[in-house]
């Protein structure tokens, strides 16, 4: 193909735009339907670096943006996947094509606002093996109007999850010209709504309060659902006194409005953190940590309060110390110092050992710090290193049944590790059947739903082992127990918080006793975090709660190996 080739692939007669026909045997009609989703279909030529658009492209792009998105250097540029002409393509692609999906801001005129799209396609092989051609399509996303297409999209509210702010920060202009900023939403007491008006209507709540998020924002900004209480939000064209005006205007909005819950409406809150696009080169991560502790900042001020974060002595001691332990987590996993303490299950009846959860530590102290279990776990989520801990956990846990053939083990895997094929292989390498029968594996619950295919994938395989499934912190978020069916659970630890102060809330008290019930009609066995007296336990048992965890059972110890046995 010539590389100045820029017209179509084909040519149609007819209407592309307008109301798509009700047929889609022709070609007219189906360029319409094409049309009418704002999707184009593309192939391109990876040796040439030549690009042919579907006869419908120009009216979507535009005639004078489609005419310099006729090569992939111009294609990947205008998305902010440069540098130009650099390729994604790998090595190799297996016969059948190697699947892609990316987020992309297409810049496609100067004075124009950007939009969001989404690539998916497949590469293929020439018969030498390397990359030859690349079929694809890019999609349009209004994200303002809610009618959104394409992969991982929340099934609940039906905006992009949170995969996709990690790759529109990758592309999001850094440094003192950039002016986007960021707000992260989240709806107060939503366990509160859960208890008294059910998971349904908790539900219907989120799906309102995105839909009104949209109706907030302009077209071409983009909302995220983050977590099950929370929605990122991607303003354009933001300075930090039009993004504080913004946030506060939005908290008295939604203080203002009812959201409906069935047959009636209720009155919420909403909780803002906020920052403007960094001046320094730093990745998507470190800016979601950012703005996850702005949040943290707003929710001490109070419910329903905003807090915009500005840089401050504060701040850059604050990323100076995360660098630090990034450096201290980082040496720990390479110096092979990442240790585990268990803590004991046990039985709710009999108070007898059920199973241990395995908690990373790291041992010996490094530099005068130590760092409990809780706060390595929040740092090393916070700064990307989740993946690479959870792997060392599941070997330190497999290594340890194996010395001990009666331990029984529950271990946690975070969201960075339930696609990932690193852990996947890594558990199907050193987890047999002398080892899986004895292994728990616990998801958080904003981690199944806010992942819910990929979780469902990462259960289906696991289970070959005979491992078990449970779902941590149950409670804290939004899940539905359809979602449990969906995701075929054992059991379900509820949040501890609500466990914890069960004697002084008569809320919590029916919510947890709600909870207990609706799981053992549904066969999954539940486990009470925080049980920290026997006032607490005494009407757990009664309500049929068949394990405990916490102080009143015994805490987190250091493991310490079986002694060998003597020699002869």
């Amino acid at each position: 193909m010539s590389g100045r080739r820029t017209k179509p692939l084909a040519t149609a007669s007819g209407m592309i735009g307008g109301r798509p026909p009700a047929r889609l045997d022709t070609l007219d009609g189906t360029l319409a339907a094409l049309s009418a989703t704002k999707c184009a279909v593309y192939r391109w030529d990876l040796r040439s670096d030549q690009i042919d658009w579907s006869p419908n492209a120009a009216e979507i792009f535009g005639a004078d943006a489609l005419h310099h998105l006729s090569t992939g250097a111009a294609f990947r540029k205008a998305g902010g996947l440069a540098p130009a002409g650099a390729s994604r393509a790998p090595a190799a692609a297996p016969p059948e094509g190697t699947p892609y999906e990316s987020t992309l801001r297409l810049q496609l005129s100067p004075g124009d606002p950007p939009a969001w799209a989404l690539d998916q396609g497949r590469w293929f092989a020439a018969p030498d093996g390397g990359p030859a051609v690349a079929v694809g399509t890019v999609h349009l996303l209004p994200y303002g109007s809610g009618r959104l297409s394409g992969g991982a999209l929340d099934p609940l509210t039906g905006a992009p999850t949170r995969r996709h702010l990690g790759e529109a920060l990758a592309i999001l202009p850094r440094g003192p010209a950039a002016r986007w900023a960021l707000m992260l939403v989240g709806l107060d007491d939503l366990g509160r709504i859960n208890d008294r008006f059910g998971f349904d209507a908790a539900d219907r709540v989120l799906v309102a309060l995105a839909d009104h998020l949209r109706r907030c924002i302009k077209p071409e900004n983009l909302l995220i659902r983050f977590s099950g209480n929370k929605f990122a939000v991607v303003l354009d064209d933001m300075d930090p006194a039009g993004l504080l005006a913004f946030g506060e205007a939005m908290i008295e909005d939604i203080r203002k409005t009812l959201l409906p819950i069935g047959d009636g409406q209720i009155p919420v809150s909403a909780t803002i953190g906020a920052i403007t696009a960094p001046q320094d080169a730093i990745g998507p991560d470190e800016i979601i940590a950012r703005l996850q502790q702005a949040h943290e900042y707003a929710k001490r001020r109070g419910r329903g309060r905003f807090f915009l974060e500005t840089r401050s002595n504060r701040e850059d001691t604050r990323r100076l110390v995360n660098l630090r332990m990034a450096d201290e987590i980082v040496q720990a996993m390479e110096q092979d110092q990442i240790t585990l303490a268990f803590q004991p299950v046990v039985r709710a009846g009999d108070r007898t050992l059920a199973f241990s959860e395995a908690l990373a530590r790291i041992a010996p102290e490094r530099g005068g710090h130590r760092y409990s279990g809780h706060r390595l776990v929040a740092a090393a989520e916070a700064l990307g290193l989740m993946g690479g801990l959870d792997r060392r956990v599941l070997e330190k846990a497999v290594a340890a049944m194996r010395q001990d053939p009666e331990l029984r083990l529950s271990v946690n895997v975070s969201a960075a590790s339930i696609s990932d094929e690193q852990w996947m292989r890594l558990f199907q390498r050193n987890v047999d059947a002398s080892v899986g029968p004895r292994l728990i594996l616990e998801l958080t619950e904003t981690v199944a739903v806010d992942h819910l295919p990929a979780a469902r994938q990462f259960i289906a395989n696991v289970r070959k082992s005979g491992a078990r499934i449970a779902i941590d912190d149950f409670g804290a978020g939004a899940t539905s127990f359809r979602n449990l069916r969906k995701l075929d659970v054992d059991l379900v630890k509820i949040d501890g918080s609500f466990v914890r102060n069960m004697t002084h809330s008569p809320d919590d008290q029916a919510f947890v006793r709600a909870l207990l019930t609706l799981a053992r009609q549904l066969g999954i066995q539940t486990v009470a975090e925080w049980v920290q007296s026997e006032e607490v336990a005494a009407p757990l048992l009664a309500w049929g709660c068949d394990y405990f965890q916490g102080e009143l059972s015994g805490l987190a110890r250091p493991f310490a190996p079986p002694n060998p046995a003597p020699g002869p």
